[in-house]
């Protein structure tokens, strides 16, 4: 009889710390409440398991492959590569012989920077788990999601998967071991704006790491100097002074324009906010799009949504759940 787990994952929100997180530093993000939720299915009945994807989101419509053929790809590319990498992972460590069906629904869809192939990781990860009584950590479930992701695009610093898995707001440390240290905070007064503009997050950190490249001294100051920025950030946060934490959001945002990933969209939110009385704004993310996030009190939050009325304004709130089991429909 066929066995199945509905689990969500939440998007994530760089507060602080893009892209020198990258350069074994330190970021804040946070996991937001849009979610993606996914259901898995796996009957153990069949002699010749095969994978069957159904995920609109990235344009699958009952997609199929043998099971085998995504346990030893040797390149995983394409809208399944995600789910794929993270089924070999986990088949690695736990071998089962299975037909899944994998179906997907985004809250936030794959074009607003919120952390989809991430949220997509932990979810599949997950599920597995779950269905296959493997009853993973999250320290389990983040190892695991590194190796998938890094199958698929060879970079990434695991922060967006730390925040998809833990949830919350979380300072988090690219050093070895990752250090993912979960922060106790009630609220955090965001506002999310998209830009308009679908960005690619490898090809915006391959830019930076060319520009360093070129710029050794120069790009190592602009990345130490946001070390400090996180570290400072992480104090203000814990304390809720969001005056302090909104004037480092700031800074971030100049040094994420000096490392030349801001955009015109991206600069026309921020200035509009900033000149709104917003206490902080800055693009969230690796650049060259996405979304801007802004921090404002009650006080100048109808304001800023006045002059920010032709952007898309998300409906989304910070600190959100990790990974968890949805009950099913």
């Amino acid at each position: 009889m066929p066995t199945s787990a509905t689990v969500s994952a939440p998007g994530k929100l760089f507060l602080l710390g893009e892209h020198a997180v990258v350069y074994n530093g330190s970021c804040l993000v946070t996991a937001v409440d849009s979610r993606l939720w996914l259901t898995l299915t796996a009957d153990e009945s069949s002699t010749s398991p095969t994978l069957t994807i159904n995920a609109p989101d990235v344009g699958l419509a009952n997609w199929t492959c043998p099971l085998k053929e995504s346990f030893f790809r040797p390149a995983y590319q394409g809208p399944s590569s995600f789910i794929e990498s993270s089924i070999a992972v986990f088949h690695r460590r736990y071998p089962f012989h299975a037909n899944l069906k994998i179906e997907t629904r985004s809250d936030f869809g794959a074009n607003l920077g919120l952390g989809s192939s991430s949220a997509t990781v932990a979810a599949t990860l997950y599920a597995l788990s779950v269905v296959f009584n493997a009853d993973l950590s999250p320290e389990q479930l983040f190892a695991m999601g590194v190796e998938a992701i890094q199958n698929v695009q060879k970079l990434g610093s695991g922060a967006d998967l730390a925040a998809a898995i833990y949830g919350g707001t979380i300072y988090y440390l690219n050093h070895y071991p990752r250090q993912i240290t979960p922060l106790k905070i009630d609220s955090l007064p965001l506002m999310v704006v998209y830009s308009g503009e679908k960005a690619g997050t490898v090809s915006y950190v391959r830019k930076v790491a060319e520009l360093e490249e070129n710029w050794p001294n120069v790009i190592s100051s602009v990345i130490e100097t946001m070390f400090t920025v996180v570290d400072s950030g992480r104090e203000r946060l814990l304390a809720h002074d969001w005056v302090g934490l909104g004037q480092l959001m700031n800074i971030q945002h100049g040094l994420l324009h000096a490392l030349g990933v801001d955009t015109l969209s991206l600069a026309e939110i921020v200035f509009a906010a900033r000149r709104s009385g917003a206490l902080g704004a800055k693009l969230s993310g690796a650049g060259g799009g996405d979304c801007a996030i802004i921090l404002v009190d009650d006080a100048h939050r109808a304001e800023v949504r006045t002059a920010l009325q032709h952007k898309k304004i998300l409906d989304v709130q910070a600190n959100a759940p990790g990974v968890r089991t949805e009950k099913r429909d």
